[in-house]
């Protein structure tokens, strides 16, 4: 396997449309990195320069420690699983897994004990004799990585491998591929736009928007300590609460204001904000759905602020309830407690912010100016 580092990549396509611009990251050998984003944000884009599949406009790839920005595809050992499975519908699946290494002319003997090794390990070795129109979505998922395997890649590439397949089926494909990692310890580089398998795959992620990289961390440390007001957004569902105010000192205590809120910030989260906000005017206070507390469960031992809502909607989900509620002034916000009593649309109910989880960011910048 191999590390793979990306300089300063850069790709503008016809007409000057910026597809990605100054993306940098490593992925270290045996690491599993998930590029993840909203569409168009240029993570397939950064995935197809890694394969060689688009051309670098500046900046350099390495697989390996080798640069490669000018070797094709076919030289780069990299093996690529695509978001449609791209099996011959002619061929058998032994004949599908094995076709790229026909194409190399690998002894028919070897080809035979690598295909049958990777369909042991995918659990579908009993169809190896199939056409892909025998077999269901899940089961040509397998045969596409199965096809992979059998390279045996420095590096694999996963371009929204699942997004085919229906909601139970990528939930189980989500935890083969996590398996199927562990066994192979592989150099892998997966985009997808959905955060649950990002969260759930990545030992890191590369969370990108507009074609630019907006941070690079592991799935908690994005969860906890987001770098801006996008990302912060972006991971976590529901998302993270925000509310338009100023940032008010009164003596050496920071207060978030507007027309309904007045609350403290804790000194844990003033820290950092003391150094940041002197000349920022106006921001937004972040806070997550299972951070507002009905008072009866809230938590000992957290700097907590009251807040007074009515509630507008109830969304009963079995392990969980979401409650979407709106202040006095207009602020609607949701919350997420257990799923016992639900309130009913209509109750104005006091709420409890755990203000330890908070967050405040520069309006004008989006940055977090707590961590």
């Amino acid at each position: 396997m191999a590390r793979v580092d990306l300089i300063k990549v850069t790709k503008i396509f016809e007409r000057g449309n910026v597809g990605v611009k100054d993306v940098t990251f490593t992925v270290e050998d045996g690491e599993f990195a998930v590029i993840l984003g909203p569409s168009g944000c240029g993570k397939t884009t950064t995935l197809r320069l890694i394969a060689g599949l688009e051309k670098v406009t500046s900046g350099e790839i390495y697989i390996g420690g080798k640069l490669v920005n000018d070797i094709p595809p076919k030289d780069r050992d990299i093996a690529m699983v695509f978001q449609n499975y791209a099996l011959y519908p002619h061929m058998t699946v032994f004949d599908n897994m094995a076709f790229g290494l026909k194409m190399r002319k690998v002894p028919k003997d070897e080809i035979k004990r690598r295909v049958e090794e990777a369909a042991k390990i995918l659990g579908i070795e009993h169809l190896l004799d199939r056409k892909p129109r025998e077999l269901s979505g899940g089961q040509r998922q397998r045969v596409a990585l199965g096809r992979a395997i059998v390279r045996h890649p420095k590096v694999f590439l996963f371009d929204e491998p699942l997004s085919n397949l229906d909601a139970k089926m990528r939930v189980k494909m989500r935890a083969e591929i996590a398996k199927l990692h562990q066994k192979l310890n592989a150099t892998s580089i997966y985009v997808t736009h959905d955060q649950v398998e990002a969260m759930t795959l990545g030992d890191k992620i590369i969370l990108m928007r507009a074609g630019e990289v907006q941070q690079i961390d592991d799935p908690l440390n994005l969860y906890h300590k987001p770098v801006n007001k996008f990302v912060a957004g972006f991971i976590g569902s529901p998302p993270m609460n925000f509310f338009e105010g100023k940032i008010q000192t009164e003596g050496e205590k920071f207060y978030f204001i507007n027309d309904d809120f007045h609350l403290a910030i804790p000194d844990s989260k003033a820290a950092p904000l003391k150094d940041k906000i002197e000349n920022v005017k106006d921001v937004y206070l972040g806070i997550r759905p299972e951070d507002i507390y009905l008072p009866e469960i809230s938590p000992k031992n957290a700097n907590i602020e009251s807040v007074k809502a009515k509630v507008d909607f109830v969304e009963t989900l079995g392990n969980e309830i979401l409650v979407y509620y709106t202040t006095e002034h207009g602020n609607s916000f949701i919350s997420r407690i257990p799923p016992y009593h639900p309130p009913q649309p209509g109750d104005v109910l006091e709420l409890h912010f755990n203000m330890d989880k908070s967050h405040v960011f520069d309006k004008e910048t989006e940055k977090n100016l707590t961590i």
